[in-house]
């Protein structure tokens, strides 16, 4: 499946990597982050971990690089550290904002 897919997420692996979509923003609001895309008509409010999670995502580290990371920085989490943060990347992507790619490959931004 195209990362580029408008209405169908992609199939998640542990070692496809995310990266934002072009053109979002952040916005720091009383301490809270904010995600603006401008095609978008809403933001989308990250929690900490989601906000932690969401930095991780450089398009350069895989999600199994995430998941160690956060486990190594939050060892009582370690248990339900992958479900987590697989269950805020697939939010991310259902919201529009972050795409993945196959280790090796650019992920092609949405038109």
């Amino acid at each position: 499946m195209s990362p580029s897919s408008k209405n169908t997420p992609q199939e998640l692996s542990p070692d496809s990597i995310p990266t934002a979509v072009a053109n979002v923003k952040e916005e720091v609001i009383a301490g809270e982050l904010l995600l603006y895309h401008p095609a978008q008509t809403k933001a989308i409010y990250l929690n900490p971990s989601a906000a932690l999670i969401w930095g991780l995502c450089d398009g350069r580290r895989s999600i199994r690089e995430i998941v160690n990371l956060i486990a190594e920085g939050y060892p009582e989490s370690k248990p339900t550290v992958a479900e987590d943060v697989l269950t805020t990347l697939e939010s991310l992507q259902e919201n529009r904002v972050l795409i993945f790619a196959a280790p090796g490959n650019a992920p092609a931004q949405p038109a």
